[in-house]
């Protein structure tokens, strides 16, 4: 036996005499690997897609084509001439507003179908379907938030508008029908601030047609009055210039008045009409096999690490062993140590055994 310290050929020597150790450890660490693809529960993945209009200012190809250069984006954009004026039409502002809070929270206190029952009308909350047990119903919801929020992964394409939701869920059923109420939920929050914003724009309207009718008749009385008080008004031309001031005044007011008018009637039918600015490209369909475990690829994977950690273990085996044998007076000073910490550690097992 070599004194010095052990070439890499002695190593990889010892380690391929112990090949029976090394092929017991990859085996192993398979058939542990495969187990747990039947332990693990498994993982399904649904996604919903839908396309956001644009509510920008439609350019002449050659100006959106010179809108788009890297150079002038942003001046285009600072000027109103490239992409959506309203920030919250972007696909951006979609990702944003379905990672909120507040959405998530409306999604997880809606009811789903409970594919643990075989009721059909059983359904609960994603904090009963998650299984969060806790008597505080607030820091249910907010753990039921935090771990939906890891489930959902939403992605946009700026040039198409397309924004997809993507949804892991632990049936098949569930995972597409919370893509599908969140794809639902964004549209009754779009329907909602745009019957907020067509309101305060029709009371706005409304108290600026009743200001400019006040105007409007009050220019036509004085103008009236003018008419009736200088009957020979076209002979003086001091007269002459006041009935066109009073002319001009009335027909501003009128011009004014109609316009206000036109708007407040627009924006009542802006009021009523709560078509969904969101169209949907593909609904969330219940896949039918899950994302995850895949068994191939953990197989494969467990048996390229199992190979790596036989290697390991043998190489260590033969390292120890010849450490044991060139000092055998610690070696044996370490199996005394390590069987009386395995004895105490027996006995406390027992003792709690007991116990209980």
């Amino acid at each position: 036996m070599d004194s010095g310290p052990p070439t890499f050929a002695i190593v990889l020597a010892g380690a391929l005499s112990r090949w029976r150790q090394a092929a017991a450890v990859a085996a192993g660490t398979v058939v542990l690997a495969v187990a747990l693809t039947f332990i693990v529960p498994p993982s399904y993945r649904a996604t919903a897609s839908f396309v956001t209009t644009d509510a920008g200012v439609e350019l002449p190809r050659g100006l959106s084509d010179l809108a788009d250069q890297p150079g002038l984006s942003n001046i285009a954009s600072q000027l109103g001439l490239g992409g959506s004026r309203d920030p919250s039409q972007s696909p951006a502002f979609y990702v944003q507003l379905l990672q909120s809070r507040e959405l998530l929270t409306r999604l997880v206190l809606s009811n789903f179908a409970d594919s643990r029952s075989d009721q059909p009308s059983d359904s609960g909350t994603l904090v009963q379907l998650f299984r969060i047990h806790t008597t505080d119903a607030q820091r249910a919801v907010e753990l039921a938030v935090k771990r939906l929020k890891k489930q959902i992964y939403v992605t946009s394409d700026p040039k198409t508008n397309l924004v997809a939701v993507r949804v892991d869920a632990p049936s098949a059923a569930l995972a597409a029908e919370i893509g599908n109420r969140a794809v639902g939920l964004v549209s009754a929050f779009n329907k909602e601030q745009r019957l907020s914003r067509a309101q305060a724009r029709r009371v706005f309207l409304e108290d600026r047609v009743a200001a400019t009718l006040a105007e409007l008749r009050a220019t036509e009385d004085s103008q009236r009055l003018f008419y009736e008080r200088n009957r020979q008004w076209q002979n003086s031309p001091a007269l002459i210039i006041e009935e066109r001031r009073l002319r001009r005044q009335a027909e501003t007011a009128s011009g004014l008045y109609l316009a206000m008018r036109r708007e407040f009637e627009t924006a009542r039918l802006d009021e009523i009409n709560n078509t969904p600015v969101i169209t949907t490209v593909d609904r969330a369909v219940a896949p039918r096999k899950p994302e995850w475990p895949q068994r191939a690829l953990i197989t494969v994977s467990a048996a390229v690490l199992g190979v790596a950690l036989g290697a390991m273990w043998a190489a260590a085996a033969d390292l120890l062993a010849r450490w044991a044998t060139r000092n055998p007076a610690e070696a044996d000073t370490l199996r005394r140590t390590v069987g009386r910490v395995t004895a105490e550690l027996r006995a406390a097992l027992r003792l709690r055994r007991r116990t209980r």
